[in-house]
């Protein structure tokens, strides 16, 4: 399963055609990788660090109940800022719209249509700014909540 990269306007209204403009749609759930990283060392107290965020990827996978693809991987390369506000359990965490919209040098996705670069003062809600993203198509056995990336068990 290959990721297709959004570069232009026309990737972005494909994606969005394909999930349904994520109209009915949730986070199942989300993986960061810093690039940082500790290794073993010569003793308990010797560990060489690699102290640099060279990575900052996060991937997030939505399920959908209504768009033509119902499961997708997106993938947030050399993010600038994560802005994760879950609702409550009492609350439901349905996204009716999303945006996805280039300014600049950085691609911004929000959990709400017509995305204005002010919005990430103004709305305490979920989004995302990188400079790169890619999304692909996952099969339908990753719908559930089973957890898909679950390295330890």
């Amino acid at each position: 399963m290959m990721f297709n990269k959004i570069s232009t306007q026309d990737d972005v209204q494909e994606l969005m055609k394909k999930f349904g403009s994520f109209h009915d749609s949730c986070i199942k759930e989300l993986r960061y990788i810093s690039g940082g990283y500790v290794s073993k060392g010569y003793s308990d107290q010797n560990r060489p660090m690699y102290p640099l965020n060279s990575k900052r990827s996060v991937n997030i996978i939505f399920q959908s109940q209504n768009a033509d693809y119902s499961v997708i991987e997106m993938k947030f390369d050399y993010i600038q800022k994560l802005n994760l506000v879950p609702r409550n359990e009492d609350y439901d965490c349905v996204i009716y719209d999303a945006s996805l919209v280039k300014i600049g040098d950085l691609f911004y996705w929000s959990e709400w249509g017509d995305f204005k670069i002010e919005d990430i003062i103004n709305e305490n809600r979920t989004w995302i700014s990188s400079k790169e993203v890619h999304w692909r198509q996952l099969p339908e056995e990753f719908l559930g909540d089973k957890l898909i990336y679950n390295d330890f068990t």
